[in-house]
């Protein structure tokens, strides 16, 4: 993950909040998941929220604004981008460098105190294969009970999972996009119960703002498209040709998740 982070380190800080038409900036959109943030918050009654890969601080943020977190919660901001962390300096909002996957519980809290994990559009960057390592370890600095909400991206169908995978890795990128049941299934066989699935909006993606982004010129986005239409020509929902460049459809689902004691979650 440090790599591709490492990639796109232009269009962190400032850039981050124009990009992809503010998706990661806009309110309405970000209210799919914190909502369902706030909800989980008021019965769980958390001592700190940690929110994984969580940037500029914006969904932070966002709750402090809508006045849905109580005075007494600790706000952690975890993010291994100088950049993004740089522009959060909201107050009341703690901010960490460091990978999620170095991250562990007693570096946070020393108290003994009760968390909420959030995370939004971050898993894929662990491609196929660090998925599930990483599903695990953010089980084990999770206590019996304590939640985890995140927005995922992920697809119904294998094929158009298969669609969009083919465009990140001719983007030379390690981004992995699992359909909705291999996604179902990891998350239970790391240890997590399931307790709702919810659609959020789908995020458009143009061939200039990826251009911008993963460092295309003109003729690999010329090669992509011209590929891509030809080995997906019925996925029009996920991967669109235009007269010049392309659009592609990121498909994304909160999934509001509970730590499982051992015997429940061997009973998935």
């Amino acid at each position: 993950m440090i790599g591709q982070i490492g990639k796109e380190m232009g269009i962190h800080g400032a850039r981050w909040h124009a990009l992809h038409g503010c998706y990661f900036s806009d309110p309405s959109i970000a209210s799919f998941l914190l909502e369902r943030v706030a909800e989980v918050a008021i019965t769980s009654r958390p001592d700190i929220l940690i929110d994984l890969g969580g940037g500029t601080g914006f969904l932070l943020a966002e709750l402090v604004n809508r006045g849905f977190v109580d005075a007494g919660l600790r706000l952690v901001n975890l993010d291994c981008s100088e950049r993004q962390l740089a522009v959060a300096n909201d107050k009341g909002i703690c901010c960490l460098r460091g990978a999620i996957t170095d991250i562990w519980r007693d570096l946070v809290d020393q108290e003994q105190m009760r968390f909420l994990f959030m995370m939004r559009s971050v898993l894929h960057y662990f491609g196929r294969d660090g998925l599930m390592p990483l599903l695990r370890h953010l089980r084990a600095q999770a206590r019996v009970g304590e939640f985890f909400i995140h927005q995922a991206a992920c697809f119904e169908s294998k094929r158009e999972a298969d669609c969009m995978n083919m465009l990140y890795e001719r983007m030379k990128t390690d981004k992995w996009y699992p359909t909705l049941d291999e996604l179902g299934d990891c998350i239970a066989a790391a240890g997590w119960r399931t307790r709702s699935i919810s659609r959020a909006p789908t995020l458009t993606l143009t061939s200039e703002d990826l251009a911008c982004r993963y460092g295309l010129d003109e003729n690999d986005i010329a090669c992509i498209r011209e590929e891509i239409a030809r080995q997906f020509p019925d996925m029009m929902n996920v991967f669109k040709p235009m007269q010049r460049g392309f659009c592609a459809f990121l498909s994304y689902r909160v999934y509001a998740c509970i730590a499982a004691d051992h015997e429940s979650s061997q009973n998935q």
